[in-house]
């Protein structure tokens, strides 16, 4: 997977409830293919998994639970590579349960 800042993750940067963080991806990469969320130290870090047509634009836009501080990591598959960035959302009430 390779670092790229042609990635772009739109999040606050405090979480007030982690049970509704607004998260925007967009890839600005040819051939999008797919878009994966991942919340780093969420019990289950996995997301979701958004997979598009042809000449899709690549672009997300949702709201995730977090369960505490951690990074939201895209992973864009684009012209048959992997690519991803991260950003850091501080989470003040986690939204996981538990």
């Amino acid at each position: 997977v390779e670092e790229t800042d042609k990635i772009t993750i739109e999040t606050p940067d405090i979480a007030e409830n982690g049970a509704v963080v607004p998260v925007e991806i967009t890839a600005n990469l040819p051939n999008v293919k797919s878009i994966t969320i991942i919340a780093e130290k969420n019990p289950v870090p996995l997301i979701g998994q958004f997979h598009f047509a042809d000449n899709a634009e690549g672009w997300v836009k949702t709201r995730i639970k977090m369960d505490k501080t951690s990074n939201v990591i895209a992973v864009v598959k684009a012209d048959g590579k992997l690519y991803a960035a991260r950003r850091e959302v501080k989470v003040t009430i986690g939204g996981c349960g538990g």
